[in-house]
């Protein structure tokens, strides 16, 4: 059971969509990745995990909620125990990962964690909006600062910090600008519009290009605190696995 830990932790996380298919676009795995994991579960337990008798579109079994729902128990007792000894503790590191248009949030937060909180190592990295679900997901970072929450699950650790908008753009219709989430859900029709396409993962680039070249696409505003109408959340949101007094930390050093 020791060596099914991760894929367990990857069930546990996939049962929350309807099928393979869609767990794979949650869970930062591809599809024979995430069935690969499931068979090997299937394998080691001798149980089925899958009803694979609907083809392409596999549903899971009564099996796979019960098996995910035990895995989740069980984790939950092992961090109430740990809790004793971590409550404490000097929280030695955090990996925060943040969209370029939240840098602002994640440095202060960041200041915050040294100043109030006593972190003594953080690591800061900025992703576009897939990079920044997919490793948060997969378990690879302790904090995000995002528009959107990854997946469709509800998160425990999840604090809504400000707001900002899309601005539009159209200084120029020689040039679609978009980021990488925009070009991966765009209308591939309505680009055929434009006789150049500029796709960067980074905000600076971005702007840069609409101010020297011109284009249209949409940038974010600066993000600023409160709420606002037609407007996108700032969220900081926490890892599952994070302590719950370190996040109480966290949150209560951002609204002093």
């Amino acid at each position: 059971m020791q060596q099914l830990y991760y894929e367990l932790s990857v069930l546990a996380k996939s049962v929350n969509f309807k099928n393979l298919s869609a767990a794979a676009l949650h869970v930062g795995l591809s599809q024979p990745q995430l069935s690969r994991i499931i068979a090997k579960i299937e394998d080691e337990l001798k149980i089925v995990l899958l009803d694979r008798s609907a083809k392409r579109k596999s549903g899971w079994t009564a099996v796979a909620f019960q098996l995910s729902e035990i895995f989740e128990k069980s984790i939950r007792r092992l961090e109430t125990e740990l809790q004793g000894i971590s409550n404490n503790q000097m929280v030695g590191e955090l990996h925060i990962g943040t969209l370029e248009g939240m840098a602002d949030f994640a440095l202060n937060t960041s200041r915050l964690c040294f100043e109030e909180v006593g972190v003594k190592k953080i690591t800061l990295d900025i992703f576009d909006l897939n990079e920044l679900e997919a490793n948060f997901l997969s378990g690879n970072l302790d904090l995000i600062f995002t528009s959107k929450t990854p997946g469709r699950q509800k998160f425990k650790y999840l604090s809504e910090l400000g707001f900002q908008r899309l601005e539009k753009i159209e200084s120029s219709k020689n040039f679609a600008v978009l980021s990488s989430f925009e070009y991966g859900r765009a209308n591939k029709k309505e680009l055929e519009a434009y006789p150049h396409l500029f796709v960067s993962n980074s905000l600076a680039m971005r702007r840069a290009w609409f101010d020297k070249h011109g284009g249209t696409g949409h940038l974010p505003t600066e993000a600023k605190k409160g709420r606002a109408k037609d407007a996108e959340p700032v969220m900081m949101i926490g890892s599952e696995l994070l302590s719950p007094v370190l996040w109480e930390n966290i949150t209560s050093a951002i609204e002093e």
